[in-house]
């Protein structure tokens, strides 16, 4: 059992470590997964009087209209087991993992809570070259997209300039993000 708190990414971390421990042979099965609960008031207030909320509780994920972030409550949980384990036992398999990695944002001058677009494209990159997977094959991408109007414009030039680039006028890549309907679950999401 391992706790992993890397604010938004902590799901997303935990799911890169369970899968290296399953590709590495340290385990045979993985349960990831991430919380978020809401228990005192501090922390909104905090993000409140900070701008990072929005005013009118609508997540406006990649709209010209976002205004900020709204804070949820939820549990997500997958377990995961090497593909041909899984086969083998009859499981029902709803997704395939095939590749992840993890890197840090590094310095922004903009301060701590803006992204780093060169440090996004430089993870996708990787991730897509070690999976083996061409990004002109991918069609839809579950995006971050807290409906911050400065974090959604940075995570869309960076999904644009590694899945946009060589792509035809033909070959579309769908881009949502779940927050819209169930708000930004902080650590699970």
């Amino acid at each position: 059992s391992v706790t992993v708190d890397t604010a938004c990414s902590g799901s997303l971390v935990a799911l890169h470590l369970a899968c290296r421990s399953l590709w590495g042979g340290e385990a045979d099965l993985a349960i990831a997964g991430g919380v978020n609960v809401m228990l005192r008031p501090e922390t909104s207030v905090m993000l409140s009087k900070g701008g990072f909320l929005n005013p009118d509780q609508y997540c406006k994920a990649f709209d010209a209209a976002a205004n900020g972030y709204v804070r949820g409550e939820g549990v997500g949980v997958v377990i995961l087991k090497p593909l041909n384990q899984a086969l083998a036992d009859g499981d029902a398999i709803y997704a395939w993992v095939v590749g992840s990695a993890v890197n840090q944002d590094g310095y922004s001058p903009e301060g701590f809570t803006v992204p780093n677009v060169f440090s996004q494209i430089a993870l996708l990159e990787q991730v897509y070259a070690d999976a083996g997977v061409d990004p002109l094959t991918v069609d839809y991408v579950e995006a971050h997209g807290t409906g911050t109007p400065v974090g959604d414009p940075i995570e869309s030039l960076s999904l644009g300039a590694v899945l946009g680039r060589d792509r035809t006028a033909g070959q579309r890549c769908l881009m949502g993000s779940v927050k819209t309907n169930l708000g930004h679950l902080e650590g699970a999401s």
